[in-house]
């Protein structure tokens, strides 16, 4: 029996870790080492919880091409988004993701100074 490329490209980088994918509009596949994209969500989204906006991770970028923005937001969704830290699927304006395809951050005030000297 033989085996398309896709599957063996698939199986390559199964064998790298754990490394995931999702497919994108132009029919190609993004593929993500999700522990280290965890680690770039998290910051990110700690940036925001301060009031600052940095550069926006790749996987952010690529998910404005994805064929299903809504899926993969789901998939990486906290199963308890209450008790999580942080939750990456809510970084951004969902609504505006999965319909326009753009990214509008939510961020928060910056917190105020509670320094005696300010």
């Amino acid at each position: 029996m033989p085996i398309s490329r896709r599957e063996i490209r698939r199986l390559e980088h199964a064998a790298r870790g754990e490394w995931d994918s999702f497919p994108l509009l132009d029919g190609s596949r993004y593929f993500y080492d999700t522990a280290e994209t965890y680690k770039a969500l998290f910051l990110f989204a700690y940036d925001l919880q301060l009031g600052r906006v940095g550069e926006v991770p790749e996987f952010y970028q690529k998910l404005t091409q994805a064929r299903d923005p809504a899926e993969v937001l789901q998939r990486i969704e906290p199963d308890n988004p209450v008790a999580a830290f942080v939750n990456p699927s809510a970084l951004f304006d969902r609504d505006i993701l999965v319909r326009e395809r753009r990214l509008v951050p939510l961020v928060a005030p910056e917190p105020e100074d509670l320094s005696e000297g300010a």
